[in-house]
């Protein structure tokens, strides 16, 4: 069996969420609301949707990469245990991947920092030549199986059985990665689903050197 593990982020490896640099006041993350209220309840088309979320990122004046870049900490704070379970699993042989709907440049970033193996992004970041955000898309609001297919990637790539895989999340959409793995470990999840079809439930991080 092949040593492969790949976690999800926002709630499983980091305590924020990726998009947190741009909803720091009430104004913002009303603005925010309001898009995905409409969108929700098919007022706007998905295209029109991502649209205006940029443009509301665009007006707090952070929407640049220089900023995003040195900002890279305040929103990646790594749960505790973190750290040193990634340590770990390194020295027992374990290449380490991150599968996320969080902001590609976040994960460039946490995948260089803790020198993992690779990641898969489902939202990206399209910048302009002067860094300046032109535009969002996003994978996994198109595709439902964004993580599953991701995890098929990571098999291929590593001419490894998808069983092979260890996936580690916390929510909804880490369903399918789950069901196909069967490998899956829930932390501390509030998604019953979830939990049911998990291989393991743990409450926090340094509970999977238990079990690896």
């Amino acid at each position: 069996m092949k040593k492969i593990i790949c976690f999800d982020v926002s709630g499983t490896l980091i305590d924020q969420n990726s998009w947190d640099i741009f909803t720091s006041s009430e104004e913002i993350e009303k603005k925010l609301k309001d898009i995905f209220d409409d969108y929700n309840n098919n007022k706007i088309p998905l295209r029109d949707f991502w649209d205006q979320v940029a443009l509301v990122f665009k007006s707090t004046g952070n929407a640049n990469i220089e900023y995003i870049r040195n900002h890279f900490d305040d929103v990646n704070v790594l749960k505790e245990g973190a750290e040193d379970l990634i340590n770990y699993l390194k020295e027992k042989g374990y290449k380490i991947y991150l599968i996320s709907c969080s902001i590609n440049i976040y994960l460039e970033e946490l995948t260089r920092k803790l020198k993992l193996d690779g990641f898969f992004a489902g939202t990206k970041f399209i910048f302009d030549e002067n860094g300046e955000l032109l535009s969002i898309e996003s994978e996994c609001f198109e595709n439902k199986d964004f993580k599953e297919e991701k995890v098929r990637k990571v098999a291929e790539e590593n001419n490894a059985e998808i069983e092979d895989i260890i996936f580690v999340g916390d929510g909804k959409n880490d369903i399918g990665a789950f069901k196909i793995t069967k490998n899956g470990i829930a932390i501390d999840s509030e998604v019953e689903e979830l939990r049911n079809i998990a291989w393991k439930n743990v409450k926090q991080l340094k509970e999977i050197k238990n079990i690896l």
